[in-house]
This record gives structure tokens, sequence and C-alpha cells, in this order.
């Protein structure tokens, strides 16, 4: 008889958790707002991306170069700057003047300036100097003039530590021998390093978004109809938790493929990963954005307040990633923000399957930590929706119950439409 009860209990809860998740599929159908950031977004806006950083690398860059020193050794040394692919010396000019003049008139975009005693203070054993003056407008303009000047001047110390010692002992070559190997950004491109990360949190904000205005959608019904949604669905926060991730996941398996897999191949970025070992970890990616946003949507009352979540989160998250400056130099309270996001730790783990071939086992760390996440976001979720939501349910309908112009008074008064509001209480 025990058993026959928990059968009937647990069919119970399988039943409550395809109610909600077939009422959640028919909410998001429903609603242009959430199709866009659920399925469009996430179509839309990696291929855009790629598009925008492509080219990844930028070749024979106009720059002009002015040589006080005029000597054998600047000469050979703008010669070999003209020689890499980075930057093209369209012309030299007689001063700074007359190149800063140049740069104006958008006729080249960088200047290197050797000084007077450029040569001199290199053989005398002091350090010599090169300038370079870049047109910042664009930052692959200043990796790429930089990336030159680096290069040639690794190569002319190494041919001058050579000469020097080579009157001691026989090297055979080049004192230093300076060689490139790239592992997995073999194009050294912008994108195939930034876009990788970029993808994974497209995907997380669509479903954060998406989630919000689903929600905001709720709460718009509850202050028509006297605090209630007619549309929800009474289950238990657990199973009510529960149906709606299933519904995301089914939602967003499509554009998991398209954005992390599809788009690599049309834009020929690094593509070492495997498509199962890919969707494996999108798994407890997607559980774990799905009950972040879940607990997110607690700071959304209305339709409007998606789009300030939107700006707020969205550069915060990325930045945390360390994409754009390194966590090693972040603080340990950033840091623990950071490990919190579960676009952190999928980006993370997907650079290093789709960049540089790890298998699922090699980023297992990554991985059980994203399940790590589903875990606690779905206690806080769980938590937020018994302590918050429920409770704040329940009293929107208590209010209406004294007063059933309640929801559209406070609607107008935080509108500030002062007028239309004294209007309603005449």
């Amino acid at each position: 008889m025990a058993t026959q009860k928990l059968k009937d209990r647990n069919y119970g809860w399988l039943g409550s958790i395809a109610r909600v998740m077939t009422r959640e599929i028919k909410l998001v159908l429903r609603d242009e707002a959430v199709i866009i950031f659920f399925i469009v977004l996430a179509l839309v806006y990696p291929p855009l991306y790629s598009l925008i950083y492509n080219t990844e690398v930028v070749r024979d860059e106009a720059v002009v170069v002015v040589d006080d020193s005029r000597s054998p050794l600047s000469r050979s040394f703008i010669r070999q700057l003209d020689a890499t692919p980075e930057v093209w010396v369209k012309s030299t000019a007689s001063n700074m003047e007359e190149a800063r003049q140049m740069m104006n008139n958008k006729q080249c975009y960088g200047i290197y300036y050797f000084p007077a005693d450029f040569e001199n203070s290199v053989h005398e054993g002091r350090q010599g100097h090169v300038s370079l003056y870049c047109d910042m407008s664009v930052m692959m303009r200043y990796k790429a003039m930089l990336t030159a000047l680096t290069s040639v001047q690794m190569e002319a110390c190494s041919e001058l530590q050579a000469e020097k010692m080579g009157r001691i002992v026989d090297l055979g070559g080049g004192f230093v021998v300076s060689r490139q190997v790239p592992l997995g950004n073999t194009g050294m491109g912008i994108a195939s390093a930034v876009l990788p990360f970029i993808l994974v949190y497209v995907l997380q904000q669509g479903m954060m978004l998406g989630i919000a205005m689903i929600h905001a959608g709720g709460m718009g019904r509850r202050r028509r109809n006297l605090g209630y949604d007619r549309l929800e669905i009474k289950a238990l926060p657990g199973v009510t938790l529960i149906g709606k991730t299933l519904a995301y996941l089914l939602f967003y398996t499509l554009p998991v493929i398209f954005a992390l897999y599809v788009i690599p191949l049309i834009f020929h970025f690094p593509v070492n990963g495997n498509l199962l070992g890919i969707l494996f970890m999108a798994v407890p990616f997607l559980i774990a954005s799905s009950m972040f946003g879940l607990v997110m949507r607690v700071f959304v009352n209305n339709r409007e307040g998606v789009f300030l979540v939107l700006a707020f989160t969205s550069l915060i998250f990325v930045f945390l990633t360390g994409v754009s400056w390194p966590r090693y130099q972040m603080s340990p309270y950033w840091i623990a923000i950071g490990d919190m996001i579960p676009g952190y730790w999928a980006a993370t783990a997907y650079v290093r399957m789709q960049v540089d071939g790890a298998s699922l086992s090699q980023i297992s760390g990554m991985y059980w930590n994203l399940w790590i996440l589903a875990a606690v976001w779905f206690v806080i979720a769980y938590l937020v929706e018994v302590l918050v939501l429920r409770p704040k349910y329940r009293a929107m309908q208590l209010r209406c119950e004294l007063d059933p112009e309640a929801l559209q008074k406070q609607t107008l008064y935080q509108m500030g439409d002062d007028d239309l509001l004294n209007a309603e209480l005449r």
C-alpha cells in the first residue's frame, strides 16, 4: 500500500512537471519578445559579432617613418619593419610635424620615430630608443604596429649580441633565436581569441532575459487580474523550477549547436572540439543559467525592467571572465563573484575544448563546477520562490481583496502619472 502511494506521488510530481513545462513552452511561443531573446538573439548575434570581428588580423597598416638618425642601423631597422606582414612603410617624413599632418589626413595610421643618437647609443652600449605613435581609434592597428616593432627589435638585438659575442665563441647563428608557435589560435586572430567567450555569454544572457520577460508578463497579468495569473500552473516550488528549466533546455538545444559548433565552422574559428563533448558541457551550463535567471527575475517587475537587467549585467559578466583583464590581477572579491557566474566556467571549458582541443575528461574540474553551480542556484531559486515571490503574489491578492484597484493605482504612481492617478482616485 505504501509502495502504491509512493508511485502515485511520483506520478503526480511527474505530471505536474509536465504541465508546468507545457505551459512554459506555450508562454514562450505566445510572446514575441521572449522568442527574440530565446531564439532570434542566439541565431543573429553570433554571426553578427563574427562579421564585426572579421578580418581577425590586420595586414600592411600604413605607417610613416621619421628618421633623424639617418644611420645604417636605422635604415636596416626600417627595411625590416617594412618586410613584416603587419605594417607597410608608406613613406618617410622630414620631421614629426609633417608626419603628424599625414596622420591627421588619414594618409597613415602610425609613426615610427628614430632619434638622432639612435645608432650611437646602441654601439656605445646604451639603450637605443624607437618611439611609436599610433592612431588608437582601432586597437587592432596598435597591436599590429607594436607586434611588428617588437619582432624587429628582438631580431636586431639578437644580431647585435651575436656580433659582439662572436669574438669570444662561435655561436653558429644568432645569439637568441625567437620563434612563435601558436597552439590553439593558430591564426593569432582577435575573433578566435574573443568570440568563444562571447558566444557562451550570448546564450546565457539570452536565457536570462527571456526568463525575466516571461516573469514580467506574469506580473502584468497579475496586475490586471486582482493579483492572480490565470495562466499559472499550481505546483510545488521545486516542481515549478524543474518544469520551467526543462522547457528552456528544449528551446536552447538548437541555438547551442548553432552558436558553439556551427558558427566556428562557418567563420573558420578554431574547431578542435567535438560536438558531443560540447553538448555534454552545455547541459549543466544551461541548467545553471536557467536557475540563475530564475533567481535574477526577482529584480524585474515589468517588461521595461528587463532591459535594465541587460544593461547592468552584460558588461560585468564579460569583464569577469578575464577576456579583457586577467583574472589574476583582480581582487579575490571579484574572482569569487565571477566564479558564481555559470558563463565563466562554461566559456573557459569551451575555449579549452574548441581552441586547445581538450577532451571532456581534461576539463572535468570546470564541468563538475557547473553542476555544483546548478545545484547552488537551484537552492537559491527555491528559496527565492518560497520566501520572496510567492509571498509577494499573496500580498498582491490580499491588497486587491481590500481595494480592487490597488495594483492599478500602484502602477500609475510608479509611472509618475499624478494627473491620471488623481483622476482615478476621484
